[in-house]
């Protein structure tokens, strides 16, 4: 075996037990990430100090970034293997990024994912903002034309124009919030009424408003319960409410919707209700 795929063959096996390890203990990613980085650049003075005389041919950087690429995506599979093994499997995607744009989300074997998927809340695409280490991060979906899906919470239509349906529960103080940028104050009362503004609406009944250019539908389901549809031109509104939930932009010929709600960002990851997303250096 020739010295080179002695080291090959070394760090793949060191990043499929760090794999088997983050699966077993069920690290958070940055944590399993950087167990990754440590291990990856560990293999190389061992490799020196096993294989010496072997290694005297390879240059040093040679030698750290044999394998690089493989090490990450063997790290990636075994630890998701692991989770779904001993019980308790994890969404977890890739993204191959070359810098900062949109990029599609793919599958651990391959497949870029539809819009209103069920392996990653139904994101597709992830707008990202990179330097030297991922800066900001947003998660969306990209569209050829028109179309229904689900995306994180939202049900949204696209068309001649954009539909947003939302379901908040008001025992969730962030619902409320939500609510609250969307209608301003509101009290909700014993007698089943709610009333914001100039409105009131009782329990099981719905009303319509006009909104800063967009259409509101508001349901007073239950006492805690509230369905919200926003219906925007196509061209939507700058103070328009939908863009507390979504961003647009243009990508070539397609149009990607982005969600309001920030992931958690790490170095090379990113988490949103426990779905995972690694970005691969090099596209």
């Amino acid at each position: 075996m020739r010295p080179k795929h002695k080291v090959y063959y070394f760090r793949l096996l060191a990043s499929s037990l760090v794999g088997i390890l983050n699966g077993l203990l069920r690290v958070d990613p940055a944590i399993g990430i950087s167990a990754f980085i440590f291990t990856y650049f560990l293999v190389t003075p061992l490799s020196l100090r096993i294989w010496r005389d072997e290694l005297k041919g390879m240059g040093l950087m040679e030698i750290y970034k044999e394998a690089v690429g493989t090490s990450l995506l063997a790290l990636i599979m075994v630890w998701s293997l692991t989770l779904s093994f001993t019980g308790q499997g994890v969404a977890l995607a890739v993204v191959r990024e070359k810098g900062s744009g949109i990029y599609p989300i793919e599958t651990l074997d391959g497949r870029f994912l539809p819009p209103g998927n069920e392996e990653m809340m139904g994101y597709s695409a992830v707008l990202l903002n990179i330097s030297d280490r991922l800066i900001d991060a947003e998660l969306g979906a990209c569209l050829n034309g028109a179309s229904s899906f689900k995306m994180g919470r939202y049900y949204l239509t696209v068309d001649d124009g954009i539909s947003l349906r939302i379901e908040l529960k008001l025992s969730d103080p962030e619902d409320r919030e939500i609510l609250r940028r969307i209608v301003g104050n509101f009290s909700i009362y014993r007698n089943g009424t709610m009333v914001f503004g100039e409105n009131k609406v009782r329990m099981g009944e719905s009303i319509n408003i006009t909104s800063k250019g967009s259409n509101l539908s508001l349901k007073f389901s239950g006492l805690n319960d509230i369905i919200l549809e926003i219906r925007s031109p196509i061209d939507v509104p700058k103070d328009s409410p939908l863009n507390s939930f979504i961003k647009l932009r243009r990508n070539d010929s397609q149009l990607c919707l982005f969600d309001s709600t920030k992931p958690k960002i790490g170095r090379r990851t990113i988490n949103i209700h426990g779905y995972h997303i690694v970005i691969l250096p090099g596209g």
